[in-house]
This record gives structure tokens, C-alpha cells and sequence, in this order.
């Protein structure tokens, strides 16, 4: 079987991790451009609550600029975000994430990413998280964040049929709906923004954390 992980908010803790920190460092940015209107405290909660309820963190960085008349900081915004990140940050997974893919890896069963984003942030992530990138026999980086392509160029490359392959992923219209438009299982990983998508009747399973898939798969 192929099974296709997303990796933000379904194989590493982006949410809870990553994007916190990057808000963070966004919002010093904006301050020190002297664009932000409000105690600095009050600024980073109002964001963070922002991108709680945003599609993306994109969309809440743009809300947020907007918000601030300062629009004209919104590429320098988006390139701070994808910058290296620090040499001693940790990227900390899902929980039994790496467990998960050492069983599947085990029983036999051919694993990919497909994760949408700039390419070379997306893997430096992968290695900060401590993956095992020898279970995978693909990682994929849609920049255009256009997965229905690669998740087709899988079944090619791997002579899968569709029915024989599960995506697993947190947003629903960006993972889930192409794989579950070419015929592939699909599961929704309810993690991080995950949790603000309500689940569509066509979704196969639904998930809290990753072990869950051992019992789906069996």
C-alpha cells in the first residue's frame, strides 16, 4: 500500500512548534520597523489568535499588516518566515509520529510526503524533526502548494492503483479532496489547524494523532 503523509500539523507539530517562533520573530520585525500601533504583548496575542482561525499563516500575517496600514512589509513578512531556522531549534513531531512510520515502514508499506511550501524550508524541517528519511520512497514539495499533480505522478511512478492508496493530511480542500478526486483513501488528520475543518461525508477516516492509522490499516 502507499500511504502519502502531508507533513505540517500531520507528521511534525507546526502549529504548536514552528509557527509560533516565526510569528514571533515577524512581529519583532514589524516593531522595529516602527509599523506596530500596539504594546507588544497585545500585538502577538491578537495575532496568534488570528492565525488560529486563518486558513494559513499567510492569511493572518496579511490580516494583520492590513490592519496596520503596512501592507508595504508583506514580502519581507513572508521571506522571514521561511528563513533557516536556528541551528539549536528543534522541530518536535506528532505524537507517535516517528513510531507510525517505523511500523508501516516495517509491515511492508510504501511511504511518501507530499507537503506543500517553499522546498528548501520543508526539508529543513524534515531533518530538524529527526525523521528516518530512509522509510520514505518520495518527498515531494509542491511550492505552488498544488498537490493533485504529484499525488498523480505517485501512481505513475509506483504503478499503484488509486484504491490501493491513502493520503493523510490536516486541511481538507488543499491534501484531502484531490487525493479523494483521483480515488484514493483519505484521512483527516485533526491536529493543529486541522481542527477548524469540519469533516466532509466523503472522508474515509478521521484522526486524532497518528497511531490511530495502525488500527485503519490493519
Amino acid at each position: 500500500m502507499l500511504i502519502v503523509f502531508d507533513l505540517d500539523d500531520t507528521l511534525i507539530d507546526t502549529s504548536g512548534c514552528v509557527t509560533p517562533m516565526r510569528l514571533k520573530q515577524i512581529l519583532e520585525m514589524i516593531v522595529a520597523r516602527n509599523a506596530c500601533p500596539e504594546p507588544f504583548e497585545t500585538a502577538m496575542s491578537s495575532l496568534l489568535a488570528l492565525n488560529e482561525v486563518s486558513v494559513n499563516s499567510k492569511e493572518a500575517i496579511r490580516d494583520t499588516l492590513k490592519r496596520y496600514d503596512a501592507m508595504h512589509l508583506f514580502d519581507e513578512a513572508l521571506a522571514l518566515y521561511t528563513t533557516p531556522l536556528p541551528a539549536d531549534f528543534s522541530v518536535q513531531t506528532t505524537p507517535n509520529a516517528k513510531n507510525v512510520l517505523q511500523t508501516l515502514h516495517a509491515q511492508g508499506h510504501r511511504l511518501a510526503i507530499v507537503t506543500a511550501g517553499k522546498s528548501t524550508f520543508q526539508l529543513e524541517k524534515i531533518e530538524k524533526a529527526g525523521f528516518e528519511v530512509s522509510v520514505f520512497s518520495k518527498i515531494m514539495v509542491p511550492e505552488d502548494c498544488i498537490k493533485k499533480p504529484y499525488y498523480e505522478a505517485l501512481l505513475k511512478e509506483f504503478s499503484e492503483l488509486p484504491s490501493d492508496c491513502v493520503v493523510i493530511g490536516d486541511r481538507v480542500p488543499m491534501d484531502l479532496l484531490p487525493a479523494h478526486e483521483l480515488g484514493f483513501r483519505t484521512v483527516h488528520m485533526r491536529w493543529g489547524r486541522g481542527r477548524m475543518w469540519k469533516r466532509e461525508p466523503w472522508i474515509d477516516h478521521s484522526i486524532r494523532e497518528l497511531s490511530e492509522l495502525l488500527e485503519i490499516l490493519v
